[in-house]
């Protein structure tokens, strides 16, 4: 069986997409499929196409026994909507381009989204190729555009994205979202579609509990700290002026320090808070090669999950969840929907969107209780054995199989 993977992001770019698509590769291969994936040159989240990269608009690669097509696109910061659209419509625009001089026969066109435009052109792709459409949503969008302030729901852009959002539902063969109260809302706009919800999840081979971190991290520790920790994108997704601001209120206690791993479009918007509300007892340490993230991560006491508190982000569950949990690290996630849910059957502590003082106080409540600590660490590691990559890429074969050739009553 032929699969054609359309991800924007691909490793080694990071994030959600990047991570997830990589997974899809290698655990399909395991059921033996034969993929080819589409992707952009790296460029995520610094903007940046490392040298290696430059100056090509096509780079083929080997990866896990599959191949990987590395297309050029306007790579750049981010920082504002034209940029965005920019990136997004030149990755578009070379995916068709390479297609339409490169056609070949596929079983199925499995596009993953955001960005959009990533699904507009696995949508196009199929068609050129006459064969199937699988749609992967990981976030509702446009819905998430305008719930961050990008897009103005009024405007001529949001109508026109809600019409290719609708026009892809109804293209679709089958759609995939990460959880079920995403597939409530595409169901609830499209109820004909036909959708299968394949949760993310993560990969314990490479995340878990990792004992000594500090003999792998860059970055010399104080081993008396109570370190709380965020590790992921600074992107528009997550609340790190909650997370500030829940730092200054901590200033009083000494041994209490926050760590923050990552970077991303944000990153400005961070750094200029940071320097605005000054908290002696936050350190920003950038990217970190992802081989070091569970390491990182297994040196947090407590790690932070803090979501915005907008309609279409209570139907997500950050990656970085499943992953903090993998290595047996109390979360503390800020958000409702969907991850509160999760929260309660992990045995994570969700508390409302932005609200650092609360975020504050269960920070100095959790240091001063250890039991309390050892439980959640304790029961992180079952909850998470219902949520591997593996096993989750496996249903997804499955559910491609039955698509393909489906059985005969």
């Amino acid at each position: 069986m032929n699969l054609l993977l359309i991800s924007q992001y691909f490793p080694p770019e990071i994030g959600a997409g990047a991570t997830r698509s990589e997974s899809l590769v290698r655990y399909l291969r395991e059921k033996g499929w034969e993929i080819e994936v589409i992707s952009e040159l790296p460029n995520y989240p610094t903007g940046i196409i490392p040298a290696n990269y430059r100056h090509s608009f096509h780079q083929k690669e080997e990866y896990c026994g599959s191949t990987i097509h590395r297309l050029w696109v306007w790579a750049n910061s981010r920082s504002s909507n034209i940029q965005k659209m920019g990136l997004f419509l030149t990755f578009l625009w070379s995916s068709l381009l390479y297609i339409l001089f490169h056609p070949k026969k596929y079983d199925l066109v499995y596009a993953s989204s955001p960005p959009i435009f990533a699904a507009v052109a696995g949508c196009l792709i199929a068609k050129i190729l006459r064969t199937r459409f699988v749609l992967e949503i990981r976030d509702i969008w446009p819905d998430a555009a305008v719930d961050i302030g990008s897009v103005d729901r009024d405007s001529l852009f949001f109508k026109i994205a809600s019409i290719i959002e609708h026009w892809l539902y109804k293209q679709a063969d089958l759609i995939i979202p990460v959880t079920e109260a995403a597939e409530t809302i595409i169901k609830h706009r499209s109820p004909e579609t036909k959708t299968q919800v394949v949760f993310n999840g993560v990969d314990l081979e490479n995340f878990h509990r990792i004992d000594n971190p500090m003999d792998f991290v860059e970055e010399s520790y104080d081993s008396d700290k109570f370190r709380i920790g965020y590790v992921g994108s600074l992107g528009v997704i997550h609340d790190m002026k909650t997370v500030v601001e829940a730092a200054k209120l901590c200033e009083d206690d000494p041994e209490i320090e926050f760590i923050v791993v990552g970077d991303g479009s944000q990153r400005n918007k961070f750094l200029n808070y940071v320097n605005e509300v000054k908290p002696v007892n936050l350190k920003w340490l950038g990217l970190k090669p992802h081989e070091l993230i569970p390491a990182y991560i297994s040196s947090f006491d407590v790690a932070l999950n803090p979501v915005y508190d907008h309609a279409t982000f209570e139907s997500i569950i950050t990656v970085k969840f499943y992953e903090y949990l993998a290595c047996g690290v109390p979360v503390i996630s800020t958000a409702r929907g969907q991850l509160q849910k999760e929260g309660i059957l992990s045995g994570a502590i969700t508390i409302d969107p932005g609200e650092p003082r609360k975020l504050a106080c269960k920070i100095i409540e959790l240091k001063n209780d250890p039991q309390k600590l050892t439980e959640m660490r304790k029961k992180a590691p079952e909850y998470i054995k219902k949520f591997t990559r593996r096993s989750m890429t496996f249903k997804l074969s499955d559910i491609l199989t039955e698509l393909i050739n489906p059985r005969t009553e």
